[in-house]
């Protein structure tokens, strides 16, 4: 897909499907969410999705909404789709609407599953406290405005009241009034659309003193262009107005939990554009390789190496980590490689990220195949073992959370990120004349389609070690040399155990008969 394509919201919420489809998001979904007991599900639910997609990616720099960004731009790129500025956003808000649907099709069915039997014809008085999501359908969105504003003044569900109860009673009279007061059961994500565009048609105006009705003021607005419209801000603002009275109506088990009519729309240029990542300029490559930590790193440490490897792969950072020496650094048709694939506790982040990389030769000259070596002489099970040890299920956590304090101490930008070394490989590649579809078959992104899947499979060898040698970084690296020539690994951290102390006893005599514990 070409760089300058806009996404619609179609490509989102594909994005986002194709994202669940994933055999690493099903495991996981199955961890978190299918196998929690009902209670656990129950207390958990109320911070879903959010808590769910910080879990998904522990190899992420630990400020949570990095996380989340550094997913949704996987997801992106896994989905073949280009990260853009303002897409992030997008994508991240079209994953919690599918991890919103996922998570509501199993609250009912662990705690009504009466809903799915309850045939649709059936018709249960509206007035009922048991009103059930398939009656419900038939009532008018109108009969809910009282007790939705009554609930939200006060506050329910142990949230806050909200600020802006008129204003988003103002939002639903608005959509009424354009879209008729129609039943519950057909207002649809292509209503809430149709909702969107007529909106941002109305006079900015609109609200604002003594105006006519929604109907009116659209007449108005399309006899006179000269008028100006309502804003995408605003237009952004009016569907968080709907999204309050459909959760409202969800929290009372009016409607389907994974029916979220006005989640997932776009609304371009409202989002700031802090939330891309940047490639590793040639001036923070320069900060950071002449740091005096980079270069007083023990040259078998992953400091050393996990950034080299990176930069001159495209691989991500738990994919370096989960490198066995001895099993995935191989030689293929003559060349060393890196050969990614499944294996019991792990999975590539997809399909396509089961891929053979070539090793560069950069990589090669300056000592890296020597440091496997002694990986291997080691009897090494991971590449940085026993460095970096698994925690929460992954290898990378803990250096995420150092290569992050370094890099910031260095004064590295926040946009610059580990995972940029891999959007630097890819921006270098980009600018040569190989195809996207061989630049896809080193990055591990589909190549579109399953056709284009299976097309990256059968890229050779020789012409997977073209892309990889066509990577030029954008700051020469020559300067560093092999490092230490024993490839040394760092000192490992002493663990201290802990032992609980007791106090002395005595008997009746005063006399002593147990001494305490001794501290060591």
């Amino acid at each position: 897909m070409a760089a300058d394509d806009t996404l619609a919201d179609e490509d989102f919420r594909a994005a986002a499907r194709y994202w669940m489809s994933q055999p690493r998001i099903k495991q996981w979904l199955k961890k978190y969410v299918d196998d929690l007991p009902p209670g656990t599900l129950k207390a958990h639910s109320k911070f879903f999705p959010d808590t769910l997609l910080v879990t998904v990616s522990p190899d992420g720099d630990y400020d949570e909404r990095t996380i989340m960004l550094e997913e949704a731009g996987d997801a992106l790129e896994d989905a073949g789709y280009r990260e853009t500025p303002e897409s992030l956003d997008l994508m991240l808000d079209a994953m919690r609407q599918v991890l919103d649907e996922y998570v509501g099709k199993r609250m009912r069915t662990v705690f009504q599953p009466e809903l799915d039997q309850v045939p649709t014809a059936i018709a249960v008085p509206a007035t009922s406290q048991a009103t059930s999501a398939a009656s419900a359908s038939f009532s008018k969105i109108s009969s809910f405005i009282k007790p939705w504003q009554k609930d939200i003044i006060a506050g329910y569900n142990h949230g806050k009241p909200v600020k802006d109860a008129d204003q988003y009673l103002k939002t639903v009279e608005m959509f009424i009034g354009l879209m008729g007061d129609l039943p519950l059961g057909s207002i649809t994500f292509e209503k809430a659309a149709e909702f969107r565009e007529l909106v941002l048609q109305m006079p900015n105006t609109h609200g604002k003193g003594a105006t006519g009705s929604p109907k009116q003021e659209l007449a108005r607005a399309r006899a006179d262009s000269t008028l100006p419209r309502v804003s995408m801000k605003t237009t952004k603002r009016h569907f968080s107005g709907m999204n309050s009275i459909w959760k409202w109506l969800i929290f009372k088990k009016h409607v389907p939990a994974n029916l979220l009519p006005f989640s997932g729309h776009s609304f371009p240029g409202t989002k700031s554009k802090k939330s891309a990542r940047d490639d590793w300029s040639r001036e923070d490559l320069q900060r950071f390789f002449t740091s005096r930590i980079y270069r007083d790193a023990p040259g078998g440490s992953a400091l050393r190496w996990l950034p080299l490897v990176s930069l001159h792969s495209g691989m991500r950072l738990e994919e370096i980590c989960r490198l066995r020496p001895a099993i995935d650094i191989t030689v293929k048709d003559g060349m060393p490689c890196f050969d990614i694939a499944p294996r019991d506790g792990w999975d590539p982040k997809s399909e396509a990220g089961t891929r053979i990389i070539p090793v560069h030769s950069w990589l090669i000259r300056h000592g890296f195949m020597d440091f496997v070596k002694q990986q291997r002489a080691r009897h090494a099970e991971h590449l940085f073992s026993p460095e970096l040890a698994l925690h929460k299920d992954s290898l990378s956590s803990a250096f995420s959370r150092e290569f992050s304090k370094i890099k910031i101490d260095l004064g590295v930008g926040s946009k610059t990120t580990f995972h940029s070394f891999r959007h630097t490989f890819r921006t270098v590649l980009e600018s040569t004349d190989l195809k996207d579809s061989h630049i896809d078959a080193v990055m591990g992104h589909e190549g579109g389609g399953s056709e284009g899947r299976t097309y990256t499979k059968r890229v050779s060898t020789a012409k997977l070690k073209e892309v990889v040698e066509a990577f030029e970084p954008p700051l020469d690296l020559s300067f560093l040399d092999k490092g230490n020539s024993d490839n040394s690994l760092p000192p490992l951290r002493t663990q201290i155990k802990k032992r609980k102390l007791t106090p002395p006893v005595f008997d009746i005599d005063g006399k002593l008969v147990r001494t305490p514990a001794k501290r060591r």
